[in-house]
């Protein structure tokens, strides 16, 4: 249960120690077509057969990855996908992780099929909370529908959920809204997109572009709301100089994750991080430079420099931690995966907390004590557990048996 990164600039999902994650686009179709889709102009013909891709995935296993990621396009339309998934926890990959729309998902057979193939995390994409907002952009009738019901779908399987929020003009006032209605329907943690203006999103960059000066205020409400209740969130694509008191929001590296396309191209994340990316004049001696790469050019060419301001001095990496006071209504997977086990087996020692959770999807990434001891810390708050010490052991018991959460 150990949690995911809430700070450091780093994208990785769990343990640093091995390398994060091998992603695969699996193809370029879609089942959408969204209005800011960074691949509008990809080739949607390009499908990886699954013979390279089992190839693929054995490659990155035996490179030392344990963690395997599978894009797109919408890779859940692959005619292979539970195939992938299987063979994925055949090799031995603990951490089999999707990036959908979740169309596909709200059918409850696909849902279960999914997760027995071996998916263990789902990351959805979205753009709004409001269902004619969303289905507008995303250009499918009845898609927010459907996400809401794959995020109940994989709830009930225990499958761990996050999210993607694509920032548009049409939406970024109610970011903070969207961000409490999709905690509201169980989702665990969040990355807030600032868009890379390519694809789709630059043949509608008129009506849906936003620049940072306009849209980092409300992502940084965004952001404080879900932490303030316990949610991890952060973001990408925003400069640091926008964040000046939240650099650790943000992503910026440390990636650790190589991705393969397709047309059998590889490459390395952090090696390429700034190759879309430019210096300019507020840059100059700016502390962050070197940590980050820059501003993306075709921001640049459509916003200019506006609101870059060069760091002085010390950076200031503490605020945004603050957490709200009272009832808790919102809880991570990390303590979803705790309350989960107690219900298996109540009142059980550390020890065994960990043993459990090796089988259960939702979480699956415990490796010590440190984790059951924040997530523990956070439900006795909450008031629904309690810890005893028997000669220097830790018990833990759930006040309320058969509690879900």
């Amino acid at each position: 249960m150990k949690k995911s990164a809430s700070g450091g600039m780093k994208a990785q999902e769990g343990n640093d120690d091995i390398k994060a994650c091998y992603e695969v686009f699996l193809n370029y179709n879609c089942n959408a077509k969204c209005a800011f889709c960074s691949q509008g102009d990809f080739d949607k013909s390009l499908n990886a057969p699954l013979r390279e891709i089992l190839r693929r995935i054995l490659s990155g296993y035996k490179m030392g990855y344990r963690k395997v990621g599978f894009t797109g396009g919408e890779p859940l339309v692959h005619k292979d996908i539970f195939k992938v998934l299987a063979f994925s926890r055949a090799v031995g990959f603990p951490f089999i992780r999707v990036q959908t729309n979740g169309i596909k998902l709200a059918d409850r057979e696909f849902a279960a099929g999914a997760a027995g193939a071996g998916l263990t995390y789902c990351k959805f994409s979205t753009v709004s909370h409001i269902p004619r907002v969303h289905d507008r952009l995303v250009g499918v009738p009845g898609a927010h529908e459907a996400l809401l019901k794959a995020i109940a779908n994989l709830r009930a399987l225990k499958i761990r959920i996050g999210m993607n929020i694509i920032v548009t003009r049409e939406t970024v006032g109610a970011l903070p809204a969207t961000v409490d209605a999709y905690m509201r329907a169980g989702v665990g943690d969040f990355v807030i997109i600032y868009p890379v203006i390519m694809g789709a999103l630059k043949k509608n960059i008129g009506r849906l572009g936003v620049s940072l000066p306009e849209a980092v205020p409300m992502i940084a409400k965004a952001m404080f709301l879900s932490r303030s209740r316990g949610i991890n969130s952060l973001c990408l694509n925003v400069p640091p100089c926008f964040l000046k008191d939240d650099v650790n929001s943000i992503i910026m590296g440390n990636f650790n994750t190589v991705v393969t396309d397709p047309t059998g191209r590889s490459w390395d994340l952090d090696e390429n991080r700034g190759e879309s990316k430019i210096y300019g004049k507020p840059c100059s001696g700016c502390a962050m430079k070197g940590e980050c790469a820059g501003a993306e050019a075709s921001y640049i060419e459509h916003f200019g420099w506006k609101g870059f301001v060069p760091f002085k001095g010390k950076i200031d990496t503490s605020a945004g931690r603050r957490e709200e006071q009272g009832a808790r209504k919102y809880f991570t997977d990390n303590e979803r995966c705790f309350v989960e086990i107690l219900n298996r087996e109540n009142g059980i020692p550390t020890a065994r907390v960990l043993e459990l959770a090796k089988d259960i999807v939702l979480c699956r990434d415990c490796e010590d004590g440190n984790a059951v001891m924040s997530a523990g810390e956070a439900l006795i708050k909450a008031g629904l557990i309690k810890r005893a010490e028997k000669k220097g052991v830790y018990y833990w018991t759930l006040l309320k048996p058969g509690l879900s959460i």
